[in-house]
């Protein structure tokens, strides 16, 4: 959906507003029972709620008076309802659960429009803020998906959900009412940024326990453990599928062949030769790769962190205060009470301290530092002898496996290196080869034991019988189910971007597959092909890495478009800048508090470089930070609620760590 220019005094009224401060003035029935039935009756004959600025009837819910003029009112009523049009908010589902204490929680399911670039895209260096111009407005949209966790604490509670999850409601309905209901209040709203890029966030109760209140981070938050800096307790905690992942409109081969046919154009025809035709062809994929390069570089943390505050001024009144004799482009969106960053999601959380004006007040990290100023190339460099370490580490806890990993390798190899033998192929239709198998190392940095022990049943699984070379289905099986990068082709597409941090930077280039051939040349040990066949050196595992031979490899990342794709993403040398020290350093001097758990064993963030980007004199030397081994990189998942309130303690000054 395109927004016109025409638009672009309802975006700053919007901005200045947010969306529920229309709702505001609204009387709101006493019998929330009716709520749905009242808003039913008063729809259109499309089903859009009437109103008597709009269709001329009389408005269900007259508005409280207003010292603005009447006209003035009016066309601010009309721009708002044009704003809502563009970001055409909607909840799906409403579900109320038991949790701890003999308490009910509800999640609401919400979707909304997000630009798809933002004002101020083309100058990073400068925080957000809240002004749009004629041409930013001229822009498609992108769907972003959040649930939005809260207590069902009274009656009235209760009788207001019910009502919302009426099946009679359309979704844009449930979130007019929503939104009716009343204030909501960003500083009480706890914002969770997850780890990647490109999955979705963990589910509420399938995924993410409230059976509790020590049962996660969640638990924690919504059941006082953890309050904000003004010490009052969170109402809402906010999770967001980032752009492009999960419930949020998924970027997968299916929808960029949907958007970009011609980048597929070739995949299935020759692509020597020099007729008109072919050479035509050539020239539409070429054109489609620079478009869904240009689109792709507009799914990084800077936008994921500029959804996140789209969502909240959606939500909340009075995010981006107004005054009438003020300039509405001037003013600064009240920030959430505090965000979680895990993994990725701190490395977004870093972005929201260089690029938005207001980042949340309360700021926690775990495992999520990021590597900021380091080249990604020194960064693989490091990651490849961590890797080895704990690939020593899983043999030494599974020293039977040192001969059953070179069986798998020399069976696969033997499969791609004689002609006389097919591929292996997986049932989702990618071929396991050695190097493919090998990556399974990139879940041996989660919970301690846990997925040492998973890895072990998955290769002891291999074969159909002890004595052959036949793999099993039951193998094939877990192959696939452990490697959902064809589920998440943004992981193969952007994750080595995470670590392109503007201009200066430079092209990625392949960092990880280049690093790893100057270390095979250097050291056998990091050769699978020479370490298979010895009886001495014990084949070494793959870690958090992405690779060029991926578009082989794996189904959904296949074919001559995807692997141009990936390796204009890896040439690109023109990135947006993610971390910019002078901004976190003035914010973490400001208003925000903050505090990390960095873990000393972390296979997937190198300890040194994190400590290098906390240390004293640096621009986040204001960060509280607490080193541990005594989590792997899960930590959050393994004991949330624990960390969680000793950081937020250690942020507000409570708790003495560092000692």
């Amino acid at each position: 959906m395109v927004l016109r220019a025409s638009y672009c005094t309802a975006i700053l009224l919007f901005r200045s507003l947010g969306p529920a401060r229309a709702f505001a003035s609204i009387e709101r029935p006493k019998n929330l029972s009716n709520i749905s039935r009242q808003i039913a009756n008063n729809n259109s004959e499309d089903g859009e709620p009437r109103t008597g600025w709009l269709h001329n009837t009389e408005a269900k819910y007259p508005p409280a008076p207003t010292p603005m003029g009447e006209s003035a009112a009016a066309m601010r009523r009309i721009l708002h309802q044009r704003m809502k049009d563009y970001t055409n908010h909607r909840i799906s589902s409403v579900h109320i659960h038991p949790c701890a204490d003999h308490q009910r929680l509800v999640v609401t399911e919400h979707k909304i429009e997000c630009p798809l670039t933002y004002p101020g895209d083309e100058s990073p260096v400068e925080k957000v803020g809240a002004s749009f111009n004629s041409e930013s407005l001229e822009t498609p949209t992108v769907g972003v998906y959040f649930t939005i966790i809260e207590l069902v604490s009274t009656t009235e509670d209760d009788e207001f959900f019910v009502s919302l999850a009426d099946s009679s409601l359309t979704p844009k309905q449930r979130s007019q009412m929503y939104l009716q209901r009343g204030p909501i209040d960003a500083d009480r709203m706890f914002a969770y940024l997850q780890g990647g890029p490109g999955f979705g966030c963990s589910a509420p109760i399938s995924a993410l326990s409230l059976a509790s209140k020590k049962s996660s981070w969640a638990s924690s938050v919504l059941f006082g453990d953890l309050t904000n800096l003004d010490g009052k307790s969170f109402q809402r905690v906010l999770l967001m599928d980032q752009r492009g992942t999960g419930k949020s409109t998924p970027v997968t081969k299916q929808r960029l062949r949907k958007m970009f046919p011609d980048l597929f154009a070739l995949d299935d025809a020759p692509k020597e030769g020099e007729s008109a035709q072919l050479q035509l062809a050539r020239a539409k994929v070429s054109k489609s790769v620079k478009d869904a390069c240009d689109y792709l570089s507009k799914f990084r943390a800077d936008f994921i962190v500029k959804d996140m505050e789209w969502i909240k001024d959606s939500l909340v009144e009075g995010s981006r205060p107004y005054s009438d004799e003020g300039d509405a482009t001037s003013q600064i969106s009240q920030p959430y009470g505090a965000s979680l960053g895990q993994s990725f999601g701190g490395f977004c959380s870093m972005t929201y301290l260089s690029t938005i004006a207001n980042p949340p007040r309360l700021m926690l990290f775990t495992g999520g530092i990021a590597p900021a100023w380091t080249p990604a190339r020194e960064v693989y460099d490091r990651l490849w002898l961590r890797v080895k370490e704990r690939s020593h580490r899983y043999y030494d806890q599974y020293p039977g496996d040192v001969e059953a990993v070179k069986r798998i390798v020399r069976t696969l190899l033997k499969h791609q290196e004689d002609p006389s033998l097919p591929p292996v192929k997986l049932p989702s239709g990618g071929t396991l080869t050695a190097r493919r198998f090998l990556s399974l190392g990139l879940a041996l940095g989660g919970t301690p034991g846990a997925a040492m022990a998973n890895l072990h049943s998955v290769i002891s699984s291999a074969f159909l019988d002890d004595d052959g070379d036949e793999l099993s289905n039951a193998f094939l099986k877990r192959i696939d189910y452990e490697q959902s990068f064809d589920d998440a082709p943004l992981y193969f597409l952007l994750h080595e971007s995470i670590y392109a941090d503007g201009p200066e930077s430079g092209a990625t280039n392949w960092a990880a597959h280049s690093s790893y051939e100057d270390y095979v040349k250097s050291d056998p040990q990091f050769d699978y092909k020479q370490t298979c066949m010895s009886d001495n050196m014990p084949t070494l595992f793959f870690g958090e890495m992405v690779f060029k031979w991926f578009a082989e490899d794996f189904e959904e990342l296949s074919g001559y478009g995807m692997t141009l794709l990936a390796n204009s993403l890896a040439e690109k040398s023109d990135w947006s800048q993610l971390y910019i020290a002078d901004n976190i350093r003035a914010a973490l001097n400001g208003k925000v508090k903050a505090a990390s758990a960095t873990y000393y064993d972390d296979l997937y963030v190198d300890f040194d470089l994190v400590m290098k980007v906390l240390r004293r004199g640096s621009a986040m030397d204001q960060v509280k930070v607490w080193v541990t081994n005594e989590h792997q990189h899960s930590g959050l998942r393994d004991d949330g609620a624990g960390i969680v309130t000793k950081l937020a303690a250690m942020a507000k000054g409570a708790v003495h760590i560092p000692s």
